[in-house]
């Protein structure tokens, strides 16, 4: 890793399309939504060239490394059969 390799996030916010705002957020939020970073000192980030155009081709491969998120309608789906079966438990148990 070369020095000119090193980049701020005004250059990956550039370079993603994203306002540099969005990049803070989304870093900070650390749900891997963004290629990895390098602290250096108390306030200063920087990314890696080859790290950032790394985490791009596997992105646009289909190869994100990021967690899976669960269907939206997932839990609700859950709450809802979880419901029925005490709805049903409770019936069955007063006709008893």
């Amino acid at each position: 890793m070369t020095p000119n390799t090193l980049q701020s996030t005004s250059w990956l916010a550039k370079r993603l399309g994203l306002s540099v705002s969005t990049i803070e957020r989304l870093r900070t939020r650390g749900e891997g939504q963004l290629p990895p970073h390098l602290v250096i000192g108390r306030h200063t980030i920087r990314y890696d060239v080859g790290v950032v155009e790394d985490w791009l081709a596997a992105r646009q491969h289909g190869r994100a490394t990021t967690p899976s998120s669960p269907t939206p309608n997932a839990e609700p789906t859950a709450r809802k059969t979880l419901f029925r079966k005490r709805l049903i438990s409770a019936t069955a148990t007063a006709k008893d």
